[in-house]
């Protein structure tokens, strides 16, 4: 094996071991979150002598809890087949791996587009968000996963609604019980409602009730711009050089070496 190939072999080694391990950590932070949050959050308390885990919403913890143990779980078997196709030289697993991560890029520039899709339909985005609202706390097949969504968005970005808390004034579902704004839209201290009476009553003391989602997630993105986009950009980048190493040594160095030549006993072939 050339050196070119060597240092394929154990660059796609690095980078796989790197997101092995990556990957296996998130995906145990994610069922350490999901089986037992308490112990979890006690730990991160006294590490950091914080307790915003704590403050946090336990359905906001759940849906953290899934996005690690599903990022977890896909980076921890794709890296583990590039690891052990580029270790051991395994064509196959390597082959494997390639389309895998293939398919991983493609997803990302199609989450890409469809982002840049949606700054520029601003109105439509709108639209779309505010047509969830009605789900929101009802008996609906999707209630519990759109409930579970805005409680974590509200509670993360301090917001309330798409524009403000007048969109749930059109859920007469939630309204119906005398409420104008759920409690995730509702200033918490460690835990529990500063105001027992904001839901019914909300005001700029007790809660975030005038502050769009929309607007608090666009502004978050701009203040943190320049990291999303020097991830958004490297990371495509990375993983277009691992598929191209890894498509290299299949085809070019790990390919079987047969010859196929009958010599018969008087020398002639």
């Amino acid at each position: 094996m050339g050196c070119v190939s060597q240092c394929a072999k154990y660059f796609l080694c690095l980078f796989n071991f790197i997101f092995f391990i990556a990957g296996g950590a998130a995906l145990t932070v994610g069922i350490w979150l999901f089986a037992d949050r308490s112990s979890f959050t006690n730990l991160i308390g006294k590490l950091d002598q914080s307790d915003i885990l704590n403050k946090t919403d336990a359905d906001v913890i759940k849906v953290i809890a899934y996005i690690l143990i599903i990022a977890g779980a896909l980076t921890f078997i794709v890296s583990f087949l590039g690891y052990c196709g580029a270790m051991f030289e395994s064509r196959c697993l390597l082959c494997v791996y390639a389309i895998l991560l293939s398919l991983v890029l493609l997803l990302e520039f199609v989450v890409c587009g469809l982002a840049y899709g949606f700054r520029e339909a601003d109105k439509g985005t709108q639209d779309f968000l505010k047509s969830t609202i009605k789900y929101y706390a009802t008996t609906a097949d999707k209630a519990e996963t759109v409930t579970v969504a805005w409680d974590g968005i509200m509670t993360e970005f301090h917001c309330c609604g798409v524009e403000s808390y007048r969109d749930f004034s059109e859920n007469t579902n939630f309204t119906v019980n005398g409420k104008m704004v759920p409690e995730a839209c509702c200033i918490k201290e460690n835990g529990v409602l500063k105001d027992p009476i904001c839901p019914i009553s909300p005001t700029a003391s007790n809660s975030y009730y005038e502050t769009g989602c929309y607007k608090a997630i666009v502004n978050a993105i701009k203040e943190n711009e320049a990291i999303v986009i020097s991830v958004a950009a490297t990371l495509p980048l990375i993983e277009f050089l691992v598929i191209v190493l890894a498509v290299y040594l299949v085809c070019f160095h790990w390919r079987p070496q047969h010859v196929y030549r009958c010599v018969e006993p008087s020398g002639k072939e």
